[in-house]
């Protein structure tokens, strides 16, 4: 459940720390608007004595609150601040902008704005639109990505857009940011006619526009977000406009990874987690022996991971196997002149030296030796493979597809690469279960279904797994759905909790984990 709402501090006197209680109470409203409307008003009322500089900016911003929830009862405040003047004042303006941005409430005030009913107040705003400092943009933008559906947040990123409508350089990459967001999902009309403009009519942005775009979602985690919405939900236009964004440069990402200083310590003391790798791997290997896959078969490990166990250890029972990922072992990133090389011989020093006690373990619970050399692993991005059509025996892609901004995008192109009849190997973790949100352990129970924030450093696409399923069979053919409950969510899920997310069935909500097998159709006319 979200944060509870603040409870209205008495006002008999005013507090000593009210902007910090005023700050609260804004970004946790409570749910009786009267009652609020009633104290912001008695708060303007009996802070007249309060001028400085500081004391003026908590007041016009709540004065200006106060005209979203009972316009009547703030417009002769409005007006005597405004000099009586119909329309926001130069003076007034500033106030507003800087109480905007002391306060994080950009949002707020653009939700405000646009519910505006009272003809005074649209009048009034004008062609007022408050950009924040240059500085506090990335914190904005984090802010709304945290809930990129709420209120508040189309609108604003429209009066951005608006207001930036020729940005300078250090703005155009958030402008960019924003009107991608627009024409993504939240306003695609307003979002294509602000990227048309950026693209100077074309139907694409040029290249330069696009690496823009990628600096700014990559630094406020838009990335993933932004690519799912392009996959599901925006038209073919906007996808034109935006093609390329989400499919970065190899050999650039690889030289950032190289010139970063090495840093591999959450990778120790993970020798207890070989135990359960070991146990996957065997798994996997029972089910590709099942399937009629010997330990020949040429299998992809699609999404191998930064540790790539799976790709190691089928490399070790004989299988010729390649790994790819955007998160590999530093020994395999490629290199390109003698300090990327240097750069990369630090990095695997730092690895190996991190990562030893792990494989050590790994290789004791199965009793094989592992080869690095057996085990190719590529730095790739998952929707645009250079292998070509009709490579590989098996894909196997292991407790990734939760993650997949496009989801359809990579299962297309595993498709792609598989032979006819070829096997999928995938397992993944529902949005709704129990762990969908791989929230921590003292998390409140389903808290991501019921209003908790979700931790934006997880990307997750928040799919159901019937919409796997549908994914899944437009491109292969299911042979057996393989479903896992989870014991500790059968022993949570009380009557009056699955009556709160009855949106959810119980069997969804007790899943653990599902895994699929399924082939690539043979032609037609094929036995």
């Amino acid at each position: 459940m979200s944060e509870p709402a603040s409870a209205l501090p008495s006002l008999q006197p005013i507090p000593a720390d009210i902007s910090d209680r005023f700050r609260h109470l804004l970004h946790h409203p409570p749910a009786d608007r009267e009652a609020l409307a009633a104290w912001l008003l008695e708060l303007v009322k009996s802070s007249g004595h309060l001028s400085n500089a500081d004391d003026l900016r908590w007041r016009v911003l709540a004065l200006v609150w106060l005209a979203h929830l009972a316009p009547d009862a703030a417009w002769p405040y409005l007006m005597w601040l405004n000099m009586n003047q119909p329309v926001i004042q130069e003076h007034l303006a500033d106030i507003l902008a800087e109480a905007l941005d002391e306060y994080d409430a950009h949002l707020r005030f653009a939700a405000w704005r646009a519910a505006a009913s009272d003809p005074r107040l649209s009048v009034f705003w004008g062609d007022f639109r408050a950009v924040p400092s240059a500085h506090r943009l990335p914190d904005v933008f984090r802010r709304l990505l945290a809930d990129p559906l709420a209120e508040g947040v189309a609108p604003w990123l429209v009066d951005f857009c608006t207001a930036t409508a020729d940005p300078p350089p250090s703005l155009r990459r958030w402008h960019l940011l924003a009107a991608a967001l627009l024409a993504a999902r939240l306003d695609p009309d307003a979002g294509q006619s602000f990227l048309l403009k950026l693209a100077g009519g074309r139907d694409r942005l040029p290249d330069d526009d696009l690496h823009l775009l990628d600096s700014a979602a990559g630094e406020v985690g838009a990335v993933n977000l932004l690519v799912q919405w392009l996959a599901e939900e925006a038209g073919p236009p906007v996808q034109r406009l935006l093609a390329g964004f989400g499919h970065p440069d190899l050999p650039t990402l690889a030289r950032q990874a190289l010139d970063a200083a090495p840093d591999y310590h959450h990778l120790t003391g993970l020798a207890d987690r070989a135990a359960a790798d070991a146990a996957l791997f065997q798994r996997v290997q029972s089910l590709l022996a099942g399937a009629g896959l010997s330990g020949t078969a040429r299998v992809l490990n699609l999404a191998c991971g930064l540790l790539a166990p799976q790709t190691v250890l089928l490399a070790a029972a004989g299988y010729r196997v390649v790994g790819v990922d955007m998160h590999i072992p530093p020994h395999s990133l490629p290199v390109a002149g003698l300090k990327t090389w240097l750069n990369r011989r630090r990095h695997v020093q730092a690895w190996q030296s991190a990562a030893a006690a792990y494989y050590r373990a790994l290789a004791g619970h199965v009793g094989l030796k592992l080869n690095w050399k057996r085990a190719p692993v590529e730095l790739a991005d998952l929707t645009r493979l250079r292998f070509a059509d009709s490579s590989f025996d098996a894909v196997v892609c292991l407790d990734y597809l939760h993650h997949a901004p496009d989801v359809r995008g990579l299962l297309a192109e595993a498709a792609r690469v598989l032979k006819p009849g070829g096997l999928l190997l995938v397992s993944l973790r529902p949005f709704p279960s129990l762990g969908g949100a791989f929230a921590p352990p003292d998390a409140p129970p389903w808290g991501h279904l019921r209003g908790q924030p979700v931790n934006p450093q997880v990307p997750l696409n928040r799919w159901t797994e019937a919409r796997y399923r549908q994914a899944v069979e437009a491109f292969f053919t299911v042979e057996q759905w393989l479903t896992e409950q989870d014991e500790q969510a059968l022993a949570l899920l009380a009557p009056a909790l699955q009556a709160e997310l009855s949106s959810f069935s119980a069997d969804e909500l007790t899943r653990r984990e599902v895994t699929i097998l399924a082939r690539k159709p043979l032609p037609e006319g094929n036995p």
